[in-house]
């Protein structure tokens, strides 16, 4: 398996070749709680001392020389209600904004600083009617989990749109017709649940939803630098992304929460992934120690036509993929063109057989609008990204995500079509807009 993953792009004109790099610095926020009383108009509210409960959190909270007075008590003195978005991270009194006004709202816990919602959901004041979907349990995504039964899949979510193979042993059930639900599930040769990934604005995991800051993952689940356990008589060491897409392992689950740099390093994907398959696909630096029997934790080797289904299976996802990130940005889907795929499979091809990696061909010579040309495809606008190193089109995908540029072709509102060519682990987007 390839160590080095690699990204990069052009939109109308070439751009550098961007290596991927992952960084490891933690951001706290450091409050400081005293035991307090809280008054409004001079009557007591609220008042910490009074309270042997280690459990509550206290009326007021000082950061950086602000103090903070929970949401719920300045509603409960106005007699108004509040409430809390979890999906649009939005706190309000009184009436809900416009484009939640249909939804049911509740009183949240007492919040310190408004953009962070409190773990602990203990407060005196009145409870309303929820805003959100319902939690999910811990290690559950759409009420999938890791060895559920291909059977239970089907009754909970129906037939998938497309079955096809996964370079890591097992095979991948496809739901696209919603966006905001948009769910991959691995089933495994037992029949059983082994992978689980979506990026819908739905998704959740336990509390942690798409859309969620870093700070509300860090706060239910503790980020180690160096994520450790034993596995097949191995000990297991994995160096963990914590500020690119952290690993959380619980109780034997393995979780990866996706960050989006571009966007405040909120949450933008989820996957429940099972151990084996975690190490199998090497999608962290991990080693390990053993004795006796080395542990295997290689794919299965892939025949060349096993090979080159999971290729197009890869291709497929990316589309999909594409199309979910462009829904949650309020931009139309892009429509499949196969010549521009045919041209982005001859460019992946080339790198992976010539081993280079540019938009400019070390055979030919060639730049990606060229290819086009050569391939009799007129546009009117076009771009492309490339990558490779990536063990799947999830992986590929969310690199792309987190680099300015492959983003911007990605979420360009001026391209209407895609063509995607994977080989082995090289990717090639192709970006169109036909020409009129």
């Amino acid at each position: 398996m390839r160590k080095w993953l690699l990204i990069g792009l052009t939109v109308l004109s070439i751009a550098g070749i961007s290596r991927f790099f992952t960084s490891d610095h933690s951001s706290l926020i450091r409050v400081n709680l005293y035991p307090s009383t809280l008054y409004w108009d001079g009557r007591e509210v609220i008042s910490s001392k009074k309270s042997e409960s280690t459990q509550d959190l206290p009326p007021t909270l000082e950061y950086k020389g602000t103090l903070y007075v929970p949401l719920s008590v300045i509603g409960s003195q106005l007699n108004k209600p509040v409430g809390w978005d979890d999906s649009s991270y939005s706190a309000w009194v009184g009436q809900p904004p416009a484009a939640l006004a249909k939804q049911p709202f509740e009183t949240p816990a007492p919040t310190a600083i408004p953009a962070a919602k409190p773990a602990n959901t203990s407060t005196a004041a009145t409870s309303q009617p929820k805003t959100t979907a319902p939690v999910e349990q811990p290690n559950s995504l759409f009420g999938l989990t890791l060895g559920m039964s291909s059977a239970d899949v089907t009754k909970r979510l129906g037939a998938p749109a497309r079955k096809e193979p996964s370079s890591l042993g097992y095979q991948w059930w496809i739901y696209n017709s919603d966006p905001s639900k948009y769910v991959q599930v691995g089933i495994g040769t037992n029949g059983k649940v082994v992978d689980l990934y979506s990026l819908a604005p739905q998704a959740k995991l336990g509390d942690i939803g798409v859309g969620f800051a870093l700070q509300a993952l860090e706060r239910q689940h503790p980020l180690q630098n160096v994520v450790s356990f034993s596995y097949m008589g191995a000990n297991v060491q994995i160096t963990n992304q914590k500020q690119q897409r952290p690993l959380v392992m619980e109780n034997g689950t393995a979780s990866i929460y996706y960050l989006d740099k571009q966007n405040n390093d909120k949450v933008t994907a989820l996957r429940l992934i099972d151990t084996q398959m975690l190490l199998r696909g090497g999608f962290y630096e991990t080693r390990w120690t053993y004795q006796g029997k080395a542990p295997d934790f290689d794919p299965p080797a892939l025949s060349v036509q096993e090979r080159e289904l999971v290729n197009l299976a890869y291709e497929r996802q990316i589309l999909d993929l594409v199309n979910v990130a462009r829904s949650r940005a309020q931009l139309p889907p892009l429509q499949w063109n196969e010549k521009a795929a045919e041209v982005a499979r001859g460019h992946s091809r080339d790198m992976e057989s010539n081993d280079f990696f540019d938009h400019v061909s070390a055979t030919t010579g060639s730049d990606p609008f060229e290819r086009l040309k050569q391939a009799s495809i007129p546009y009117r606008m076009a771009g492309e990204n490339i990558a490779a190193g990536y063990p799947d089109a999830i992986e590929a995908h969310e690199s792309w995500m987190n680099s300015p540029g492959h983003r911007k072709n990605v979420l360009e509102k001026g391209f209407t079509q895609l063509g995607v060519g994977v080989i082995t682990d090289y990717y090639t987007q192709t970006f169109l807009t036909p020409a009129q």
